[in-house]
């Protein structure tokens, strides 16, 4: 049985990644500290208003 290495730019990308998510939740985190609403990392769509005819 053979293994294969990983590919070192895909680990350097997957860590890359994680590292982003956990600055998202630090962030997250001290945004609704001590408040009991639970963290949300997505961000809704942005809503545009249609323009009110004339």
């Amino acid at each position: 049985m053979t293994t294969k290495k990983a590919d070192p730019e895909a680990v350097k990308k997957a860590e890359a990644e994680k590292r982003k998510l956990d600055e998202e939740l630090d962030e997250a985190l001290r945004d609704t500290f001590p408040a009991s609403d639970p963290v949300k990392l997505t961000q809704p769509d942005q809503h545009v208003e249609p323009d009110a005819e004339k």
